[in-house]
């Protein structure tokens, strides 16, 4: 062999070690997150979820990544990002072995959508609570103590005001004259 292939050869071979071993930090760091997002998914930790598989899909970009990540936000009732993460997955991966039930999910996420239908895990939304009932009438005002105290005083201080204006000043005249004992 001549030096320059030799050298070609050496090259290739550096460079074929250095991308494998790339690949294999790349292919742990994925499948730690993968690991943490099923975890997440088994607890029903949605949203804890979607962010470990999308940093194991970062590290790795492989398609069953975004099938998880359609499935944690059609759990959450996200069905915009579900139908995008499932379209997704078809497109980077147009041989996928379950791509006719992934085709049936996105239909049924759709008529779901357009129903406004909320269901999730095949349970119902939780019931809305009824609104508070309206408080219950309050007593009338005339019932209440301070009206009645109104009242009184009012009464009151209109007694003495009537009685001041209409009274005589002065000493009382009077007709009756003195009276006498023992006479």
């Amino acid at each position: 062999m001549t030096l320059p292939r030799l050298l070609l050869a050496l090259v290739c071979t550096v460079l074929a070690v250095r991308t494998a071993a790339a690949d294999d930090a790349a292919t742990r760091t994925a499948r730690l997150h993968f690991e943490r997002g099923e975890k997440l998914y088994a607890l029903t930790r949605f949203s804890e979820a979607i962010d470990e598989y999308q940093q194991a899909f970062d590290a790795r970009p492989i398609p069953d990544f975004l099938f998880n990540i359609g499935q944690c936000y059609r759990n959450l009732g996200d069905y915009d990002a579900a139908i995008f993460s499932f379209r997704k997955y078809l497109t980077l991966a147009p041989d996928a072995p379950n791509r006719a039930q992934v085709e049936d999910l996105i239909g049924q996420l759709q008529a779901q959508k357009e129903q406004g239908d909320t269901r999730r895990l095949g349970l119902s939304r939780p019931p809305e609570r009824p609104a508070a009932p309206p408080p219950p009438p309050g007593r009338p005002f005339y019932k209440a103590w301070w009206f009645w105290t109104g009242v009184a005083v009012v009464g009151a201080v209109g007694g003495v005001t009537i009685y001041e204006v209409t009274r005589p000043h002065g000493p009382p005249s009077t007709n009756l004259g003195n009276i006498v004992f023992g006479r």
